[in-house]
């Protein structure tokens, strides 16, 4: 049996909580400008997409600052409907940046899906003029994904438990050796994702208080159930996906992207930072 599939505790004893981090963030929160679609002219699909807002995690350092989008995201026709999306850019037009995905089957499955696009841009994957009001996206247009799929669960104890499954990082395998490719997708399966699920199962108690299950059906994490969220909570949900990430940027930035694309740096600036 594969270890990263086996149920390990989520939780890292010595680590800080979100609560505790955030105390070193400041959360703002702006109109979109860079995604809006200013073209259309059907007034209805104009005024809906000038609702979309980008938020900001600041620090102390003014080149430290990633963003967090709310998304609808597709892999061409296919719709992520039950998937609550975000996007995470390290520092903004940052080439290189991460599609966290979350979904509550029910009280006893939480789903992290994190897709890790190295090489793109977010304006590479952003469908602007779609008639949404998050932004959409369309993964499709990525030159590569990495991916990896975070189970949590709770234990008998109530104890949150994870486990780690389908890892791919075949899309970088003409930029690394074989070596390296099993080298990063190690990292991602055991170092990375145990700090993903960490900070995940933080943030489980606002996502369960969400909604009761619905005769088995998946839960959908709603955008204004988000964006209506107390703000401590909203900033800890917002800071949970910005450091998952950039801890995944970091990761494949230092064993794949090296020097081909230095925004990834900026990834391991915040979590150098944050951590």
């Amino acid at each position: 049996m594969n270890y990263s599939t086996v149920t390990k505790p989520a939780k890292i004893l010595n680590l800080q909580s979100l609560h505790d981090l955030n105390e070193r963030l400041y959360l703002t929160r702006n109109s979109d400008t860079s995604y809006l679609d200013t073209k259309n002219t059907d007034n209805k699909k104009t005024d809906n997409n000038a609702e979309r807002i980008v938020f900001n995690l600041q620090t102390s350092d003014i080149n430290i600052q990633p963003s967090v989008r709310l998304v609808n995201c597709t892999r061409g026709s296919k719709r992520y409907n039950h998937f609550q999306s975000f996007v995470i850019e390290p520092k903004d037009k940052s080439t290189g940046i991460v599609v966290i995905m979350i979904k509550l089957d029910d009280p006893k499955a939480f789903y992290c899906n994190v897709r890790i696009l190295p090489l793109t841009t977010l304006s590479d994957i952003a469908l602007p003029e779609s008639d949404s009001k998050p932004l959409t996206i369309n993964l499709e247009r990525s030159k590569c994904i990495l991916k990896t799929d975070i189970t949590i669960t709770p234990s008998n104890t109530g104890e949150a438990m994870y486990s780690v499954h389908d890892v791919d990082v075949s899309d970088v395998s003409d930029l690394v050796t074989p070596v390296e490719m099993i080298e990063l997708k190690r990292e991602l399966e055991f170092q990375a994702s145990k700090l993903i699920a960490h900070y995940f199962q933080e943030i489980l108690s606002i996502v369960v208080n969400e909604t009761p299950v619905n005769n088995g059906k998946p839960i959908v994490i709603s955008d204004d159930y988000i964006l209506t969220l107390p703000h401590n909570q909203l900033k800890e949900m917002l800071s949970a996906n910005a450091i998952s990430g950039c801890i995944s940027l970091e990761v494949t930035g230092y064993n794949v992207i090296r020097g081909l694309n230095p925004d990834w740096r900026a990834a391991s600036a915040f979590i150098g930072y944050i951590l």
